[in-house]
C-alpha cells in the first residue's frame, strides 16, 4: 500500500478544514441562518452603516436545499422575487433601519466587503402572515447578498420650521418654503433629482437619502411617486428647499407599509438638486 507524503496529507486537511469553516451553517438565536459562500476582506458592515449590495432572493418555502446554488435550478426561477444583477442596479440603505427585504439587516451584519452571503429568514422574521407583494403570506426566504460597500451614514436632522409660515394649496398639501432656488419650476415630463427626508408626525424618521448619499430622481406628472411629492416639487427651483406636509390622500391613504402605518400624516424636508 502506498500513503501520501504527510505535507500533502496536511495541505489535504488545511484545504477541507477551510472549506468548512467557509460553508459551515450558522444560526442566530433568532432562527435566521446563514452561509458564507466567500468571506469578504474589507470593511466589516455594522448596526447604521450604511451598505451597498447586490442581492437575489426568492420564497423559500421548500427548505430542504436552503443553501445549495438556486442561480441555474429552472425549478426555483417561479419564485425568484428580486434580482439587482438583472436590473444592473445595487440596492443601498442602512442597517438596522428595516428599509429592504425586512429581517435581511440581521443577516448582513459582520458581513465583509466583497464577501458573499445566502441568508434564511424565516417567515416570523419577514412578512409573516401578511405578505406584501410579490412575496406571499407565511413565505420563508433565502437571498444571497453580495456586499460591495460600506459607509458611515450622513446624520439629519429635521429643519426648523415656523409653523406660522406654512402655508396649503387646494389639494391640502401644506408647505414652507425655505429656499426658493433659481432658474424655472419643473413641470410635467421633466426629470427631478431631489434629496429628502421623511418624517412621521411624530417626528420619526421613515427614510433619508441623504443619509446614504443616493439623490432619487423622478418623472414630473408620470406616476412614480405620491400625489404629494408631485405637487410639492412644483413649488421650487433648482436648489430650492421646501418642508411639506402631506395628508394622507396625498401620502399612501389605507396602504400600510413596514415604516408607515395606514393613513398618516408624512412630512418631508426636501431639496430640488436637479431638474433635465
Amino acid at each position: 500500500m502506498k500513503y501520501l507524503p504527510a505535507f500533502t496529507l496536511i495541505i489535504i486537511i488545511l484545504f477541507f478544514t477551510g472549506c468548512s469553516k467557509q460553508n459551515e451553517i450558522k444560526i442566530n438565536a433568532s432562527g435566521l441562518k446563514y452561509v458564507d459562500e466567500k468571506p469578504g476582506e474589507g470593511r466589516e458592515a455594522k448596526q447604521d452603516n450604511v451598505v451597498t449590495i447586490n442581492y437575489r432572493a426568492w420564497m423559500a418555502n421548500d427548505s430542504t436545499d436552503i443553501f445549495s446554488d438556486w442561480t441555474s435550478d429552472t425549478t426555483k426561477f417561479a419564485y425568484l422575487v428580486g434580482d439587482s444583477y438583472s436590473k444592473g442596479k445595487a440596492i443601498k440603505f442602512v442597517l438596522g433601519e428595516n428599509l429592504f427585504i425586512k429581517g435581511l439587516d440581521e443577516g448582513i451584519l459582520g458581513m465583509k466587503t466583497g464577501g458573499i452571503r445566502a441568508v434564511f429568514i424565516p417567515s416570523k422574521l419577514a412578512y409573516g402572515r401578511k405578505g406584501m407583494y410579490p412575496i406571499l403570506a407565511n413565505s420563508d426566504l433565502k437571498v444571497v447578498v453580495e456586499l460591495l460597500e460600506v459607509k458611515n451614514k450622513i446624520i439629519t436632522k429635521m429643519w426648523d420650521i415656523d409653523p406660522s409660515k406654512l402655508k396649503a394649496t387646494e389639494n391640502g398639501l401644506k408647505y414652507g418654503i425655505v429656499n426658493e432656488g433659481q432658474g424655472s419650476y419643473p413641470s410635467n415630463g421633466n426629470a427631478v433629482m431631489i434629496n429628502y427626508t421623511g418624517y412621521l408626525q411624530d417626528s420619526t424618521k421613515f427614510y433619508s437619502s441623504v443619509e446614504i448619499d443616493e439623490p432619487f430622481e423622478f418623472v414630473v406628472g408620470g406616476k412614480q411617486v405620491i400625489d404629494g411629492l408631485n405637487e410639492g416639487v412644483r413649488l421650487l427651483k433648482k436648489g430650492g428647499k421646501a418642508r411639506l406636509i402631506l395628508p394622507p390622500s396625498l401620502a399612501y391613504k389605507n396602504i400600510s407599509l413596514p415604516q408607515i402605518p395606514a393613513n398618516s400624516t408624512l412630512i418631508f424636508d426636501l431639496e430640488l438638486l436637479d431638474i433635465k
